[in-house]
């Protein structure tokens, strides 16, 4: 495994000096493109959530992303862990991102979305559609990146964000910013707590055991000592100390405690026809379980490290044409009381062609190939276009092989782990239409996916004992609409928006939809300003979903109101909200026996000093 760590060294250390030397036909700008950017994914559906949205809501990023956007969530209750499903797919065939190197657990390959806070980044970024070549592993459904933006300019902000709410919930966030031409330094941190103790709707039951407390801390430092270079360290840890709630027909006594520490250093280095960047990172997680939330000896647990280097090389070739080329090592270690001590080495290779023709056609082709000391890792290619038909009209399409490894769980849990996995592989295929002009936004997305070696737990003749096998296939397809218009009247400022979804995900063996994947999802949002006064209304349909395999028991479909106010006063320095959750007290579940909260009142008052 050390050979693939020191040619990934060797690699990126020849490819930075060689890159530095060249400085023939100069380009009149260059610019670095991450891996979510735009122009390389011209042929998919790239949603940014800016900093003016981040700032100014106080949520866990699962709750920020169903504010703004039409995804479905799976939440075993208020609070407790919350997984993301894009188009159809499960939690681990959606790669998670913090500045473009992965995180989801390699224990479990996913990421709880209760255990971020959102407002601690400058811009989330959500791709919808296959991703592996350029991402890699579990990039199935899409993928979400929480970005830092690093700011060269003299200039220095404090945000403090004070909010409470019903279940004697407690919110609360500073952020300091100070940059200078050469230097950057943003600290974060955000803390939560509530006693979570809210009714269960149409029953004389409470939420029993839900208290849940979650911290986190974000800094980064930036140096950028010329124009061609700039240096980075980020820093995010969190601790999430949660009681794990009870069921309808269960009560709970247990906790669920999650610490995860990441580290990355970043080298980014700008010649006149290249940029190249390379991230040296490191991931570690930790989570204890105790059956009994006040005894010790009851618990149990696991913990991973990843340990990443990685390093990204764009060549300009022409004024509309260049080439990306990228390694990355990943070498994963675990321990704990149900995987023994365990490791990994992955060695990945990515390579994509970008050019642009006429100023109408924009294209990539992609490839990536990768090795690894437990499986073997398939090559898989992608294609993508968006096509501009005139200044109005467009076409996207894009067409992908991807796939996703077996965690460490999958492979090694004992007892169970099956050493002999191989990797999960799917093709995805979409073509959208759009249609812009003047404030009106109009997209229509087809799409299909095709999965196969998907791993699926199942028991075995070995005193039941269960085992993960490939043994399952799925097929979907669906229909995704969008409409936007915004509209300007005096000091009067209204946008609208209209979101909906249709999925169909197949369990190829059974013909019936995989379970927990709605038919029908479907969003609402408008939102008005008037001077310094602001009304937000959301309205969020979430279809009917099967939670069992045979599609013989279903949870209800729901409709859920949020409407919040605001007030900004002292120059737009200062505004207070209040943000009334559930307004029609729609009695609903996200996961069977888990019922969620009906009305419920947050206020928050946010303060920015410059």
């Amino acid at each position: 495994m050390m050979k693939y760590i020191f040619l990934t060294f060797t690699l990126a250390a020849g490819l930075s000096v060689f890159s530095q030397n060249d400085s023939i036909n100069k380009l009149e700008e260059v610019v670095l493109y991450g891996n979510f950017s735009p122009a390389l994914n011209s042929g998919y559906t790239v949603d940014i959530i800016r900093d003016s949205v981040l700032k100014n809501n106080n949520l866990s990023l699962g709750d920020l992303l169903q504010k703004e956007l039409n995804l479905y969530f799976k939440e075993n209750g208020n609070g407790m862990v919350s997984s993301i499903s894009l188009r159809g797919t499960s939690a681990a065939h959606t790669g998670v991102y913090w500045n473009g190197i992965a995180i989801n657990s390699s224990l479990n390959g996913q990421t709880d979305f209760n255990t971020i806070s959102a407002n601690g980044f400058d811009a989330v970024d959500i791709r919808k559609g296959g991703g592996s070549v350029l991402l890699g592993s579990g990039a199935v459904g899409g993928a979400v990146n929480l970005r830092d933006r690093l700011n060269f300019t003299p200039d220095k902000k404090i945000f403090v964000q004070l909010g409470g709410g019903s279940y004697s919930t407690f919110k609360g966030n500073t952020q300091g910013e100070f940059s200078t031409e050469k230097y950057f330094a943003k600290a974060s941190i955000n803390y939560a707590n509530s006693k979570n103790n809210y009714p269960y709707p149409d029953t004389d039951l409470y939420n029993e055991n839900g208290e849940y407390i979650n911290l986190g801390v974000q800094t980064v430092l930036g140096w950028k000592p010329n124009k061609n270079n700039r240096f980075s360290l980020h820093t995010y840890y969190t601790d999430n100390d949660r009681n794990t709630s009870g069921t309808l027909s269960a009560p709970s006594n247990s906790k669920l405690l999650n610490k995860d520490n990441r580290f990355l250093l970043s080298w980014k280095n700008t010649g006149t026809k290249y940029t190249s960047l390379l991230d040296l990172s490191s991931l570690d997680e930790k989570y204890t379980y105790l059956f009994q939330k006040d005894d010790s000896e009851s618990a149990t647990g696991n913990q991973s490290r990843d340990l990443i280097v990685k390093y990204d090389l764009t060549w300009f070739l022409f004024k509309n044409t260049s080439v990306k080329a990228g390694i990355i090592n990943t070498y994963s270690t675990g321990k704990g009381d149900h995987i023994g001590s365990v490791s990994q080495n992955n060695f990945e290779m990515y390579t994509l062609w970008h050019q642009e023709v006429f100023d109408k056609l924009i294209y990539n082709i992609s490839l990536r190939k990768g090795f690894s000391s437990v499986y073997r890792i398939p090559l898989i290619y992608a294609v993508d276009l968006n096509y501009n038909i005139n200044d109005k009209f467009s076409i996207k399409s894009n067409y992908s092989t991807n796939y996703r490894l077996p965690t460490f769980n999958d492979l090694f849990w004992d007892p169970g782990g099956n050493p002999e996995l191989k990797p999960e592989n799917s093709t995805t295929g979409e073509i959208a239409f759009g249609f812009n002009n003047d404030g009106f936004k109009l997209q229509t997305s087809v799409y299909f996916l095709d999965s196969k070696n998907l791993i699926q737990w199942v028991p075995t003749q070995n005193n039941g004992i269960w085992e993960p096998k490939n043994i399952k296939e799925s097929t979907g397809y669906g229909i995704e609409f969008e409409l936007q218009k915004s509209m300007e009247m005096g000091k009067n400022h209204l946008r609208g928006s209209l979101q909906y979804a249709y999925t169909v995900s197949n369990d190829d063996a059974l013909g019936k939809q995989l379970i927990y994947v709605p038919y029908h999802k479907a969003y609402g949002n408008l939102l008005y300003h008037y001077k310094n006064i602001f009304m937000n209304y959301n309205l969020q349909y979430t279809g009917e979903v099967y939670t069992t395999s045979s599609n013989s028991q279903a949870l209800d479909d729901y409709w859920l109101s949020n409407i919040e106010f605001g007030y900004s006063f002292l120059k737009n320095k200062m505004n207070i909200g209040l943000h009334i959750k559930n307004i029609f007290k729609e009695a609903y579940q996200s996961v069977a026996y888990r019922p969620m909260p009906n009305r419920n009142y947050e206020l928050n008052i946010n303060y920015k000093i410059d």
